[in-house]
């Protein structure tokens, strides 16, 4: 075969010489035309792809391809147009003509694609839950953003690992820094977004000179920000109004006492200073002691850090798992096929650039090739396709992913996130362990001892499992708005306490509830740091539906709830209970788990919940 196209392209040299050479072709200039469009058609091998190319530019350059007008010859105008897919297909440039990409190569592009879009999303909510209080996680990026690429550029940080030859370049701004705009979110975004970028970065010599192995990333910038909090000179001490320091009050002192003045001068002098001395001392120990309370905050933010770091960086750097994108689908289809070969059921899909309708989780959709443009239709709606920039775009419960590369297509479901919903499901995991009755309601115990020790010392025999008598007799929309009230208790004063939540192990420790306590720490981390909802968080599998004029039925084991609409209200009921209103998150506890509703508009996300 290779021998078949080595002639071919003998041959269309040949041609393209008698057309350089102002002669027509041998054959005609339709035989020239109809070996062109083979020939790119093609699949050449790489060294005939790069003959072909050569030969091809010489072709396009000649005097004689283009006609008076400037365009191309009739023959070579008119495209084949497929009128049932709307397709027109053009011919390739050069830049197209390139050797096949691997399909390691392709799975590795697109699952770090969509691995850098789901981060975003991420670390969107996580940049909106840092620019509250003092901002401390912020200015401590931004710190370790301008200190670090200083110093990669030096000749020390090669082997510096343990970083015992960093000096500090750029201390930490004041939270009223004009040239520091960390109020505002695409700003935070784009500070954690550089903080991942190096992470990623870091290990590979051909980014930065420093042969570090994955699984030492994280504690390595976990050194780096620690070092930067520890060094003084990152939290100068100031005193307010520009005044003298206790230094230069010292030496104005000894020079006064040291001075050619008369005695009562000289006297009046001292005592001046002497008072303005002692004001400067109490004013700098006061600034000592705001500059500890504010480094040990920055270490608390630079502990955070790490754990986002090692949250959501992809194994072995992190915990997070990479994500999964299929091998181009063989045989995906012709120009003008109906139907790719996908299996039915399928979710994610990488397709070469070839016109095709097909359906991936039961919507329809339809790949368009124009020259170098891509189109996917999804259900009627039309979206161009960009290398530079993947596609979400929502439909139903889901929101279709699509990402280019190259001569390929990788197109993926997700479900459908609206920020409140994906909120109310995290939040619904902890308030179904805290209304379940498990252990005499042991998390609702838990987490009101933990609210009041968060106040001070407390009595733990008022949080006995005797307490919780009050809670069975409440009924279940009480005991929820209950449980609700007391997160938000929860949750403000852990703003106000960094590293409160560290309080929850001892109070489990004197209640006796060392596992639920764990559990409890766990749940309450992914919520307050606003980590979606998945199988791994949550315990169970997440379902999505539309709320409509029909009842929407939730299957939990053997009890089926039904979720229905009636004057503009959603009722949540099963069989011989009692309907109950579905605001915005509902819990319907059963013997070993719990069930979690949130709804948002008319749609609706549940999942089950292991709690005992």
């Amino acid at each position: 075969m290779d021998f078949e196209l080595s002639s071919l392209i003998e041959l269309y040299a040949y041609k393209v010489e008698d057309l350089e050479k102002g002669r027509e072709p041998r054959g005609g200039r339709a035989s020239l035309l109809q070996l062109r469009k083979y020939l790119l058609e093609a699949s050449l091998p790489g060294p005939l792809a790069k003959r072909f190319r050569e030969i091809d530019r010489r072709y396009r350059e000649s005097p004689t391809t283009v006609s008076e007008e400037g365009r191309l010859p009739a023959a070579a105008q008119i495209p084949d147009l497929d009128i049932d897919l709307g397709i027109v297909e053009l011919p390739l440039e050069e830049e197209q003509l390139h050797e096949p990409d691997e399909p390691q190569k392709i799975q590795q592009f697109f699952a770090e694609q969509v691995y850098w879009t789901r981060l975003k999303r991420e670390l969107g909510r996580v940049a909106r839950s840092y620019l509250g209080g003092r901002r401390y996680e912020l200015r401590l990026v931004y710190t370790f953003l301008q200190n670090f690429e200083t110093y990669s550029q030096t000749p020390t940080f090669a082997s510096d690992f343990n970083l015992s030859r960093f000096k500090l370049i750029a201390p930490i701004p004041s939270l009223s820094d004009p040239l520091v705009s960390l109020e505002d979110e695409d700003v935070a975004l784009a500070l954690l977004l550089e903080l991942f970028h190096i992470a990623m970065d870091l290990g590979d010599l051909n980014k930065y000179p420093l042969s570090l192995p994955p699984e030492g990333v994280v504690p390595y910038l976990r050194r780096f920000l620690r070092h930067i909090v520890e060094t003084p000179e990152a939290l100068p001490v100031t005193i307010p109004g520009g005044g003298p320091s206790t230094e230069e009050l010292r030496a104005a002192l000894d020079e006064a006492r040291r001075s050619a003045l008369t005695a009562h001068e000289r006297e009046a002098l001292v005592r001046d200073l002497e008072e303005k001395l002692r004001k400067a001392a109490a004013e700098e120990r006061r600034m000592q002691l705001v500059i500890e309370e504010d480094r040990s905050r920055l270490l608390v933010a630079a502990a955070r850090l790490s754990a986002l770091l090692q949250r959501y960086l992809p194994a072995p750097r992190g915990e997070a798992a990479f994500p999964r994108v299929p091998e181009p689908l063989a045989g995906s289809g012709e120009p003008g096929s109906k139907m790719g070969e996908i299996p039915k059921g399928t979710t994610m899909v990488t397709l070469q650039r070839v016109p095709m309708r097909f359906q991936l989780g039961g919507i329809p959709m339809t790949l368009s090739v124009a020259g170098d443009n891509i189109q996917l239709t999804i259900a009627g709606t039309e979206h161009q396709l960009k290398e530079d920039e993947p596609l979400i775009a929502p439909y139903d419960n889901w929101e279709v992913w699509a990402f280019r590369y190259g001569d390929y297509v990788h197109i993926r479901l997700e479900v459908r996130e609206g920020a409140q919903l994906s909120q109310l499901l995290v939040e619904g995991g902890v308030l179904a362990h805290l209304v379940h009755p498990y252990k005499d309601y042991a998390y609702l115990r838990l987490m009101r001892a933990f609210s009041a020790r968060l106040k001070g010392p407390i009595n733990y025999e008022e949080y006995a499992p005797e307490s919780a008598r009050r809670f069975a007799e409440a009924s279940l929309d009480t005991l929820e708005a209950f449980a609700r009230k007391g997160m938000g208790v929860v949750k403000s004063r852990l703003q106000r306490t960094p590293g409160g939540l560290k309080l929850l192990r001892e109070v489990a420790e004197d209640l006796g509830l060392k596992a639920e306590g764990q559990k409890l720490f766990r749940l309450l981390s992914d919520w307050l740091n606003y980590r979606p909802p998945t199988r791994e968080t949550l315990g169970g599998e997440l379902g999505v539906a539309t709320i409509a004029s029909e009842p929407v039925n939730i299957q939990a084991g053997n009890l089926v709830l039904s979720v229905r609409q009636a004057d503009g209200v959603v009722y949540v009921g099963s069989a011989g209970s009692v309907p109950r209103k579905l605001d915005d998150l509902m819990i319907w506890p059963l013997e070993e788990e719990a069930v979690v509703i949130a709804r948002e508009g008319n749609r609706v996300a549940h999942t089950t919940v292991k709690v005992v």
